[in-house]
């Protein structure tokens, strides 16, 4: 099964069956959610992991060059929620990249400008008040987001539940589980008559 066709099926199942094949262990912490408005998010792709000083997001800055198409950023921004780490420019700029989304655990600002774009972005809360861009970052090493571990090229799911991590050594064994799981569940569904 080729990467592509292994994150397809994984966007194809709710995060929670995701997180049920992981023993319900890296499942970002609730604090962390969508931040459109209404429903309807969805996310699926390859973590590319920074961590930037609480309210600056220097990192982010010179981390988007670097995206490709698949990638979400993934921005440990210490639980900062005083300041908004990215908006709908540099969301703009990373979707012209072909990132699919983005996980911070921080802030962010312009979140009906997010939706109207369609573009998922998890965040710990929203705040009109702009960041600093001094530093320091760091880019291409393990990140702690929502108290989950986030290293480069690991797969991040989010819905409207919120956000799970699948280490890469993991995925092909996950999305297995994942897919009974949901299976599962859907013919309890059908049974119930729902």
């Amino acid at each position: 099964m080729t990467e592509s066709e292994l994150i397809e099926r994984f966007a194809a199942l709710p995060v929670a069956n995701v997180g049920d094949a992981m023993d319900r262990l890296n499942v970002v912490d609730s604090g962390i959610q969508s931040v459109w408005p209404s429903a309807g998010v969805r996310m699926a792709g390859r973590a590319v992991p920074v961590t930037v000083a609480g309210g600056d997001n220097l990192g982010i800055h010179e981390v988007i060059p670097t995206l490709e198409p698949g990638d979400v950023l993934v921005v440990n921004g210490q639980g900062a929620t005083h300041r908004a780490l990215i908006g709908e420019l540099i969301a703009g700029r990373s979707m012209a990249r072909g990132c699919v989304g983005f996980v911070l655990d921080a802030s962010v600002r312009d979140a009906v400008d997010l939706e109207q774009m369609r573009f998922p972005v998890f965040a710990r809360g929203t705040t009109p008040a702009g960041p600093y861009r001094n530093g320091p970052f760091q880019a291409e090493v393990a990140a702690a987001v929502g108290t989950v571990v986030v290293n480069p090229g690991d797969l991040v799911l989010g819905d409207d539940d919120g956000v799970a991590v699948v280490p890469w050594s993991r995925a092909a064994e996950v999305l297995l589980k994942a897919e009974a799981k949901h299976a599962a569940e859907m013919k309890q569904r059908a049974e119930i008559g729902f």
